[in-house]
């Protein structure tokens, strides 16, 4: 055939084509543009998440750094100055303890240093509100009302004097301090904050890991653990040394990795939906393109006249997902999660996170798909004959003959649909279960992200109750704080279900060559650093082991059960349950659990050496729960609470910890505060509290976790509206062989229940997709991203709920389709239209 020139003609028709295929058309524009939004909203909805989790992080932490090293060297220093890949690193370092104030004798808080950098630009984030100024001189401070309050110093401001009692490595001493600024904030509760000019007469140093804090913050957002491995092997770490990464910094690879295949899922289905449509709306028109090689057009000008078509769509359909996109990311969401009551701070607005590069990537993504939408049918078009184009039927491939089949007719032929265009109906099912794995794995995700799963405490207790006193130096200044009258009224409250009481009581561990001393040497290796051992350590352990004191505590068969679980090999429940082993608090020392177990250790009472007790150790763990007063040097030893009764009739109740009938009972919570109020004992007392933590957590995500459920809701509707536009231009393509079908005896009632049971059918399939392929995929994914190590459940709520809808929606469908094919007419005037 002769080419002819009529490139005006084409694009005339490619114009006019929007006027006479107004239906079509709308389909592609709708099809482009809403995924084109849906990528703009995803990417920008991703790229949100991620910041907020940053600020997360930043808030959590009360600062911004990725690693935090105990202990610090001059040549450290130096070597992170001279490093290229370190932004800024920042000093913080502990100068002490508050022991008393004239208002509390147990405040519990601490004294800490930190230099320009650390305050003015790594803690600059995480803090909201400050007046003042950082301390200058030695007796000043800078304070946050929760440490004021932990002092008792309520009603205190900036400028206000006050005297206390404090503690260093030089002892202890009293004086007044002045109140140079005060400020608020994330982190760093219980801290007041001191000069440089106090840290320099603390008499610690920046070298010994109980001080010195050094926080650095790298250049490179993403690195991989080759490198972080190699980062501390340059720092040439000492043995008391230790270096850690952020967790969010730490796995920043592997989560960035899940979150690829996160992105690249919801990418293949945004593309289903824009593929499917494309390839049903030109494939449809393929008699008509043939019809058109009658009048003159060529191969190259039909497909020349399908992409005219395609391109303009395209442009239309983007830009206008792209301004929806804008809006909902910009206005609807920020919108909704202020209705919502969400904390967002004081003077602070929802952040939408925005990049050019989104926007491209966005567009670039919808114009690869129609091009490659459009080429297959193109090229049908343009090969298709004029004959061959007459004759031409979409939904005709499959085979010609039959067999009748077992079931019922209606069933068979709602399984033919499924086997005539294999390739279609896969991309359905496909497309439909891609789409329930994103809203699976997203849900599931965000569920080990939510504040109740990050706030879980040991044993998952919902408040723990402490004996403060007991940290006190000074043994006359400990006292039975939580006797029987007051566990008493505590077993009284209805709301609670659980009560676990841990009681210690101080011991020496006197020297002996199988144990102690092997236990000692490795301690003055480890932590004492000023002294050795072999010179005068032994003799003076020897000599005066009451100057190495450390605690016996006992606990319960419940307790046990949830230590031994922690252990790298479980310690013989029934030798600790009748009191012939023990459990060894490992206290950052570098003994192996083969090392010590089975070796007898011997405690004597404090307060009788004579009356002594030897267990064989049973096992080693790295859990601080049960460590009595604080670590000493001596090992602290974890025994039942049977062996302690045994041992010593009298001993501190150190720790309660209580578990409420319903988890974050707040009137349950507030009862306890209330009894520990009117205790006497309520500053010695500390209150740890699940539901407060959570509440902070929940402070920090801020609105993480709703932007987190827009994109779950986003990301839903892609396999479900892929599912819509399919199976409706399916069900047109099929109105000739339907009206047939009617009109050789069947009903209305059996073509809407053939249809019925055919998205039904297609629901089937892409729920068993969902729970097979999606569901492992799932696994794996979440187990890129599961830094915190929480473990894998599926929300069956959610999932219930989401599966309940694609049956719904995968039901009513064909429904509307072939409510709508019928309003065109009788059987016959379809029959009519259709040739």
């Amino acid at each position: 055939m002769l080419k002819n020139h009529n490139t005006t003609v084409i694009q005339n028709m490619a114009k006019r084509s929007f006027r006479t295929n107004r239906r079509r058309n709308i389909s592609i524009l709708l099809a482009v543009l809403f995924s084109t939004f849906l990528t703009f909203c995803i990417f920008t909805g991703g790229a949100t998440f991620f910041e907020m989790q940053q600020t997360q992080g930043i808030r959590l932490h009360g600062a911004e750094y990725d690693a935090y090293l105990y202990g610090l060297t001059r040549e450290q220093q130096e070597l992170c100055r001279e490093n290229p890949d370190i932004l800024r690193s920042g000093i913080e370092a502990v100068a002490g303890y508050v022991v008393e104030t004239e208002q509390n004798d147990t405040p519990d808080a601490g004294l800490l240093w930190t230099d320009e950098t650390c305050w003015e630009e790594m803690r600059k984030p995480g803090r909201t509100w400050m007046e003042g100024h950082y301390p200058q001189k030695a007796d000043e401070v800078l304070v946050k009302r929760e440490s004021l309050k932990s002092c008792g110093l309520e009603g205190l401001k900036t400028g206000d004097t006050f005297t206390m009692t404090y503690g260093t490595a030089l002892g202890e001493f009293t004086g007044e301090f002045r109140i140079s600024g005060m400020w608020d904030g994330y982190g760093a509760k219980d801290v007041v904050f001191v000069s440089k000019a106090f840290y320099e007469q603390s008499g610690h140093e920046l070298s010994s890991v109980a001080s010195g804090r050094y926080m650095i913050d790298f250049k490179p957002k993403l690195m991989t653990r080759a490198k972080q491995e190699a980062f501390i092997e340059s720092l040439h770490l000492e043995k008391q040394q230790n270096l850690f990464f952020n967790m969010e910094y730490e796995n920043a690879v592997q989560v960035l990795a899940g979150a690829a295949g996160l992105a690249g899922i919801a990418c293949l289905c945004a593309c289903l939906l824009i593929y499917n449509i494309m390839y049903l709306s030109v494939s449809g028109n393929i008699r008509y393109y043939g019809l058109l090689q009658t009048v003159g057009m060529t191969g190259k000008q039909i497909r020349r006249l399908v992409g005219r078509q395609l391109s303009i769509l395209a442009a239309a359909g983007a830009a206008g997902g792209l301004a929806i996109g804008a809006g909902v990311s910009f206005w609807l969401i920020p919108s909704v999660v202020k209705s919502m009551g969400v904390y967002l701070g004081k003077q602070e607005s929802v952040r939408v996170a925005f990049h050019p590069w989104i926007v491209l990537l966005s567009v670039l993504l919808a114009a690869l798909t129609v091009f490659a939408a459009g080429q297959k049918p193109a090229r049908a078009a343009a090969a298709i004959s004029p004959v061959e184009a007459l004759g031409y039927r979409p939904c005709q491939a499959g085979k010609r003959s039959r067999r009748t089949g077992r079931g019922g007719v209606l069933w068979r032929l709602a399984k033919e649909q499924l086997t005539k265009d294999k390739k279609k109906a896969g991309i359905v099912i496909l497309s439909l279960s891609a789409g329930l794995s994103l809203f699976l794995c997203l849900v599931t995700l965000l569920e080990s992200e939510a504040a109740r799963t990050i706030v879980s405490n040991y044993m998952d207790m919902d408040m723990v109750l402490e004996n403060k006193t007991l940290k006190k130096e000074n043994r006359e200044d400990r006292r039975q704080v939580m006797d029987g009258e007051f566990l008493d009224e505590l077993r009284g409250i209805e709301g609670l279900e659980e009560i676990y009481e841990v009681r210690c009581r101080e011991i020496l561990v006197p020297w002996e060559p199988d144990f102690s001393d092997m236990w000692m040497e490795e301690f003055y290796d480890m932590w004492m650093v000023q002294s050795s051992y072999e010179d005068e350590g032994r003799k003076n352990y020897k000599d005066h082991p009451e100057e190495y004191s450390s605690f016996i505590v006992g606990i319960n068969e419940t307790e046990f059960s949830c230590l031994n679980s922690t252990l790298e090999e479980p310690a013989d429940e029934q030798a600790f349950l009748e009191g012939q082993t023990c459990i060894l608090y490992r206290n950052g020392l570098a003994f192996t659990d083969g090392e010590l177990r089975g070796r007898s250790v011997t405690c004597a009472d404090f307060e009788d050496p004579g009356h002594r007790r030897t267990f064989q150790v049973g096992g080693l763990t790295d859990v601080n729960d049960y460590t009595g007063e604080s670590p000493g040097c001596a090992p602290t030893l974890i025994v039942s609470d049977g062996a302690l009764r045994e041992f010593a009739e009298e001993a501190f109740v150190y720790k309660v910890s209580l578990r409420y009938s319903r988890e974050y009972d707040r009137e349950t919570e507030g009862e306890l505060r209330e009894l520990v109020e009117n205790s006497g004992c309520a500053k010695n007392i500390s209150c740890e509290s699940k539901l407060e933590e959570m509440e902070t957590v929940k402070k920090a995500q801020g609105n993480m976790m709703e932007v987190g459920l827009g994109m779950v809701l986003i990301l839903a509707l892609i396999g479900i509206l892929n599912y819509v536009n399919t199976l409706v231009g399916n069900i047109r393509s099929r109105e000739t062989e339907i009206s047939v079908m009617e009109s050789i005896g069947m009903s209305r009632r059996q073509v809407r229940r053939m249809l019925v049971m055919e998205g039904l059918l297609f629901a089937g399939g892409s729920l068993c997709v969902t729970w097979t392929v999606g569901l492992a995929a799932t696994y794996t994914l979440y187990q890129s991203m599961n830094y915190r190590k929480v473990p894998f459940a599926v929300p069956a709520a959610p999932m219930a709920a989401a599966s309940a809808l694609v049956l719904a929606v995968c039901a009513a469908v064909p429904l509307m389709a072939y409510r709508s094919m019928e309003k065109k007419g009788t059987v016959v005037e379809r029959l009519r239209g259709a040739e």
